[in-house]
Formats: structure tokens, C-alpha cells, sequence
């Protein structure tokens, strides 16, 4: 069996769970950019959890709860995720440890994450999607050496004026990554990613349903 170079890993969750293939949405109104896939032994964020109810991913749980709250998807699973349009995908693919996250996370806040040097695999997405959701430090790195639409400027994303767009005109949102550590707080950032989105007639809501 042959190993991948960048983590060691026989095949990064993108390809095991056959995203390409299987999840991307019709339309890409939205994509979402996040940090990593977690550890080795994370569950994934296109693992159907077997009850939605009581999923423990906190990324998945509250960003698809946090949208159907907001009426953005029809319902708080992945295909109705999928069905208004939005595609996640991760500025790093590999599944990394912890520390390594967060010296890479530490390295990202100053756009020299050497694992976000050349991400090739968001480049097509970011030009295509209509609006890009931007989550977190290494997120922003990655998507700012993808495409010149995204300065290189350090911020504070845990403070005002985000979560929020980047400028006023642009197309991409900042946030912080949902964890453990913020979970209170995603409702918010969803209201707020809503009501960007909606200003930019990026969704078609009637009775607060995401239409197609």
C-alpha cells in the first residue's frame, strides 16, 4: 500500500468518502472552508452520523443545525446541506494530531503555514462558489494563497468586525472554526453568515426555506 507524503495517511477523508462524487451540490452557492479533518481517528464531516439528533461532531452538528435554524437548508442533515447548495471542504485534507494543528494554526496567523503554501484543491471551488464561508485562521491562510481576492491581513476573527465579510463588497465571510471551545457561540456566527448571505440574494427564501 502506498502512503501519501504530506501526512502518511493511505488516503485523506476527501477521497475515502468519495466527496467529489457523492456531495457536491448541483449550484455551489456556498463553500466552507475549515482548518482539518481532525485526528486520524475523527469522525469526518461527510460520515453520516446514524442519528442527527445526537451527532457529536460539533462542526457538522452545529453548522447544519446553526443553517436550518436560519432557513438557509430544508433540514439539518447533509443532504439538505447539499441540496441549498453549500460544499465543505478543509484548507489542510490530511487528518493531523492536535499539536501539529496548532503550531500550523499559530504559524497561519501570520499567513506561514508551510502545509497552506499551495492549496491547489480549493483553487477552482473558491472561483466558482458565490459566496465562501471562511473558517478560521488556517482557513483564511490557505484561501488567501489561492486566490489574490483575499488579503493577507492579520485579524482578529474572535473579535469585531467578525464574524463578518472582509470588506464590504467581497464575497467572503470569516468566522471562527466551530470546536468545543465556541459551541455557544455558533448560532450567532449563523445568524450572522445569514444575514450576509441574504444581502447578497445568494438564497432564495420563501416561508425561511432555501429554495433552488
Amino acid at each position: 500500500m502506498n502512503f501519501l507524503a504530506c501526512c502518511g495517511n493511505a488516503m485523506h477523508p476527501w477521497d475515502q468518502f468519495e466527496v467529489e462524487s457523492r456531495w457536491l451540490p448541483r449550484s455551489l452557492r456556498c463553500l466552507v472552508v475549515g482548518e482539518n479533518p481532525g485526528a486520524a481517528t475523527s469522525e469526518y464531516f461527510y460520515a453520516c452520523p446514524a442519528s442527527y439528533g445526537t451527532d457529536t461532531v460539533v462542526i457538522r452538528m452545529s453548522l447544519l443545525r446553526g443553517l436550518h435554524q436560519q432557513g438557509l437548508i430544508l433540514e439539518a442533515t447533509l443532504g439538505g446541506f447539499q441540496d441549498a447548495g453549500f460544499l465543505f471542504d478543509h484548507a489542510i485534507r490530511c487528518p493531523l494530531s492536535a499539536k501539529v494543528v496548532a503550531r500550523e494554526r499559530q504559524n497561519a496567523m501570520r499567513y506561514a503555514s508551510r502545509r497552506v503554501r499551495d492549496p491547489v484543491h480549493l483553487r477552482i471551488r473558491l472561483a466558482h462558489a458565490t459566496v465562501v464561508w471562511v473558517m478560521g485562521h488556517l482557513a483564511s491562510n490557505a484561501v488567501a494563497n489561492a486566490t489574490g481576492d483575499f488579503p493577507k491581513q492579520r485579524r482578529q476573527i474572535s473579535k469585531l468586525p467578525y464574524p463578518g465579510p472582509i470588506s464590504r463588497r467581497s464575497k467572503f465571510f470569516v468566522s471562527e472554526y466551530f470546536t468545543w471551545r465556541n459551541e455557544s457561540a455558533a448560532p450567532g456566527i449563523c445568524e450572522a453568515f445569514a444575514q450576509f448571505a441574504r444581502e447578497k440574494f445568494v438564497f432564495d427564501v420563501k416561508g425561511d426555506v432555501a429554495q433552488l
